[in-house]
């Protein structure tokens, strides 16, 4: 009789166990996901933009030999320096378009196509934070697109920023004609390189 009950009493704490166990893995791997977007002021200035967005860029850099300088220059002409809607609401810097049909936002966007520039309605990515816009701005120059993997490659192998404008413009990142110039432009001026050191 005391052989059953020790049985039974092993048995039950060893169900007890095992639904502890699975309990607690269902509660671990279960945590709420997190839609909290930041926001960011339609006011904010070109040097509070800058200082903002330069330490994820240099992370990148770090990573991926992709120039801060580049980074900070593409996300500050891309987005008016934050102040676009697309940026300060959504958290694109980059202007990238959605790959799916969750977090994206229809809108507005200028093209140039056959010289000319048009207005154009396109989904775009929606981010969590500027840096994760960062990040997915990272992965489209590491990976290159579905066509080419290694379209981008040429900016991670440049010696430096002006090659580095030069190569996203001859694979075709942007459809403006003066792309690297207007970052090279955008580098000077607000001496942007100084994050590449």
């Amino acid at each position: 009789m005391k052989k059953r009950l020790s049985i039974i009493i092993g048995i039950v704490l060893g169900i007890v166990l095992i639904a502890a166990l699975v309990l607690g893995a269902v509660e671990f791997n279960h945590k709420p996901v997190s839609h909290h977007r930041e926001t960011h002021s339609a006011k904010i200035t070109v040097n509070q933009f800058i200082k903002q967005v330069a330490p994820a860029a240099q992370r990148e850099q770090k990573k991926y030999h992709i120039p801060a300088s580049i980074t900070i220059a593409q996300a500050g002409t891309e987005s008016n320096w934050g102040r676009s809607k697309l940026a300060y609401k959504y958290n694109n810097l980059f202007g990238i378009k959605a790959n799916s049909k969750h977090d994206r936002v229809r809108m507005y966007t200028t093209e140039n196509i056959n010289g000319k520039n048009k207005q154009v309605k396109q989904y775009f990515q929606v981010y969590d934070s500027w840096d994760d816009s960062i990040k997915s701005h990272t992965y489209l120059i590491v990976r290159g697109t579905a066509d080419d993997h290694d379209r981008f490659r040429g900016v991670q192998k440049a010696k430096n920023y002006q090659q580095a404008a030069y190569e996203l413009q001859k694979n075709g990142y942007a459809t403006d004609p003066n792309y690297a110039d207007e970052l090279i432009y955008a580098i000077q001026k607000f001496h942007l390189d100084k994050y590449d050191k």
